[in-house]
């Protein structure tokens, strides 16, 4: 593990990111803050603006809204968000709401809309409680978070969740139950679950659902501690074996966290050296690569 942490931190180094520079205004303009878009091999997204990395970063599960104008991340103190204005993007800000201390909230995802968090309330004990929060945007604010309720919450723990273009959920429910679950967004709710012929972790769903990306250290062949699968929708409704998307986005660091961008263009993940933020030794990064080269053309 340590050779792995100072792996990580030579990274950082390498990539010219290892301290945060005043960022002269706007914060950054264009589409995806302005990066420049990446091959089939995983970049770090942001540098310097994102993932200011410094010696022990944490920054994770970056997600965008469905018009591309709201991205979405962790970091060790919370849930952030910055927006895109006539004059730029925002710099990014601390949904003061979800407090790291109460909630420490892992796993957030923001709504196609931009107008809702969802995230795993996580190191609360007992486990059972890791159920899913929901954040509500107000005309005044980020409202108090909320428990999802039943039937998505259960008392099984709820860990990782991921948002369709027309609001289903896609989640991981841990033992007992253990799977990958289905909740269709019905009547401005979430009535019933249906438990998927999937087996791994933190689903990572196409915004119109005709794939996913999951998360496996089960299956044989890895490249590391855990790596990244796809998994496709097929003609009749099932779903495909899980193919190893292989050493331009896996590595020997634990990958994890996946979210498809809106234009299906980009994954967005996690690579990290641990599982748990509040270890200051553990690292996280911020990853996007192109999946032009990954998925079928009907599929792109």
């Amino acid at each position: 593990m340590k050779q792995i942490t100072e792996n990580i931190v030579w990274l950082a180094a390498f990539l010219g990111i290892g301290s945060i520079q005043v960022l002269a205004e706007p914060f950054a303009t264009g589409p995806y803050l302005g990066q420049t878009p990446p091959g089939s091999t995983a970049q770090v997204f942001a540098p310097g603006l994102i993932c200011n990395t410094g010696k022990h970063p944490w920054e994770a599960n970056g997600t965008f809204s469905a018009d591309g104008n709201t991205f979405c991340f962790n970091r060790r103190s919370g849930i952030f968000i910055t927006e895109n204005t006539e004059q730029g993007w925002t710099t990014p800000e601390l949904i003061r709401s979800i407090p790291a201390n109460t909630y420490r909230p892992w796993l957030g995802c923001l709504s196609p809309d931009a107008n809702s968090i969802f995230f795993t309330r996580a190191g609360i004990k007992p486990v059972s409680k890791r159920n899913l929060y929901r954040c509500i945007r107000t005309p005044s604010g980020w409202a108090e978070p909320q428990q999802l309720g039943p039937p998505v919450s259960s008392p099984s723990p709820e860990l990782t969740c991921s948002i369709t273009a027309n609001n289903n959920i896609y989640f991981m429910r841990g033992d007992p139950g253990r799977g990958i679950f289905y909740a269709p967004y019905e009547n401005n709710t979430w009535p019933r679950i249906i438990k998927l012929s999937v087996s791994g972790h933190d689903p990572g769903i196409a915004p119109d659902e005709s794939f996913m990306v999951i998360a496996n250290k089960d299956e044989p062949g890895g490249y590391g501690h855990q790596d990244l699968y796809l998994i496709l929708r097929l003609p009749d409704g099932t779903w495909s074996k899980p193919r190893n998307l292989g050493p331009k986005i896996n590595s020997t660091y634990i990958e994890f966290g996946a979210r498809i961008s809106p234009d299906k263009k980009y994954l967005f993940f996690n690579r990290s050296n641990g599982w748990d933020p509040r270890i200051y030794s553990v690292c996280s990064y911020i990853y996007w690569v192109e999946l032009k080269e990954y998925l079928p053309e009907s599929y792109r």
